[in-house]
């Protein structure tokens, strides 16, 4: 298992608010994929978590081509 950033708020938009945070990661080269969206699970708690988004390979080895 890789990285992955998790947020914890007392609010879906305070859980937004936070993943979007995350988009200024690009500045030093990751870009993010959020694969949680807010939730809430439990009360007044709400998660999300956003993980790298994996980078093609340079010079484009390793790509799938479909033909």
């Amino acid at each position: 298992m890789g990285v992955s950033f998790g947020v914890a708020a007392d609010s879906a938009q305070e859980c937004a608010e936070a993943l979007a945070l995350l988009a200024l990661l690009r500045q030093f080269g990751v870009e993010v994929t959020v694969t949680l969206p807010p939730a809430q699970v439990g009360g007044h708690r709400w998660v999300a978590r956003a993980v790298p988004t994996p980078k093609a390979p340079a010079g484009g080895e390793g790509l799938a081509v479909e033909l």
